[in-house]
């Protein structure tokens, strides 16, 4: 009798919480809309005041679009053209800045993200299509002998920071979504998976996330994703948002990006851990639509950034990458 009850109380608060779920489903809508129009502003008004095409207001803006106009979100089509246009024509993604002695094969991160952005779009025309080849081309040369592609030491998280994991998860997943038949790219991509499957993982929040993306998309059983999952679940902070470090507060970047890994592992949205990350970022949303960012220190006690206008983009970009995956 004692075992029915308690059986008839955990399906009872499994309902309870379900039909909570399903009411809040309508302010996460309202977080997305509002989250969509403020990439589009703040990208466009970007372009216009800098001209440069960015990871942050370029490559991490049309991912975010492109994913979301996949799940029948409306999204202003002119600036997603414009800036899938913008990141096509803009070269193949190589930097002009010197490499570190330490890293003198550091991987050009500009050209995965915007191969990344590139490569969201399922059905790309012939100048994306160039684009792609191009900054492909450049991630390829990159690579490092071993499978790996090697981070940049002391530069600023997130965008970069010194994890030779994190990048070559990302660089191997480019190579995924770009679904290329070009055997060579192929060859990349399997160095890229072998190297991995021979490193014990750096537990940054990041790498757990982006290798558990990867996991998915090259189709590993549960069991090998089930442990990265959890290692993400247990992160989650008592607010429902998730921490780029763990000196940090929660933010929108590092909680969507979570999200978006989460949906990888198939964790739905009426599930506890989802439905309070969704609460988090529905709950620190600004008016403008976008979410408040920190600027991570490029060295342990260093200071961030002076200038926030480039991590609140990309932190609002990963919030609805997460939300729009998530729900």
């Amino acid at each position: 009798m004692r075992f029915v009850i308690v059986v008839m109380v955990a399906s009872l608060s499994r309902a309870i919480f379900a039909q909570d779920a399903g009411d809040f489903s309508s302010d996460v809508d309202v977080a997305i809309n509002r989250g969509l129009s403020f990439l589009a502003k703040d990208a466009t008004e970007w372009k216009r005041d800098h001209q440069c095409a960015s990871c942050h207001h370029a490559a991490l803006v049309v991912w975010a679009m492109a994913e979301a106009k996949q799940r029948q979100r409306t999204i202003d089509e002119p600036v997603l053209a414009e800036l899938t246009k913008w990141i096509a024509e803009s070269g193949d993604g190589k930097t002009s800045v010197p490499r570190p002695s330490t890293a003198p094969r550091a991987l050009n991160t500009k050209a995965v993200y915007f191969a990344l952005a590139l490569g969201a779009n399922p059905s790309p025309d012939s100048v994306s299509r160039k684009g792609l080849t191009q900054l492909l081309t450049t991630v390829k040369e990159d690579q490092l002998d071993d499978g790996s592609w090697a981070s940049w030491p002391e530069t600023r998280p997130p965008f970069f920071g010194h994890s030779d994991e994190r990048m070559t998860a990302l660089a191997t997943l480019v190579m995924i979504i770009a679904d290329s038949n070009d055997s060579s790219l192929q060859l990349v991509r399997d160095k890229g998976i072998r190297w991995l499957n021979e490193t014990k993982t750096d537990d940054d929040p990041q790498s757990i996330a982006l290798r558990l993306v990867l996991w998915q998309r090259i189709g590993r059983p549960a069991n090998e994703l089930g442990p990265l999952s959890d290692r993400i679940q247990q992160r989650q902070n008592e607010d429902g948002g998730w921490s780029q470090a763990p000196e940090m507060p929660s933010d929108s970047w590092a909680t969507g990006q979570a999200l978006y890994a989460l949906s990888h592992a198939g964790i739905k949205a009426d599930t506890p851990t989802v439905a309070r990350a969704h609460r988090f970022l529905v709950k620190t949303q600004r008016e403008n639509g976008s979410w408040q960012m920190t600027s991570r220190p490029s060295t342990l006690g260093g200071a961030g950034s002076n200038s926030l206008v480039p991590v609140t983009g990309a932190g609002t970009a990963w919030a609805i990458l997460g939300l729009v995956r998530s729900q």
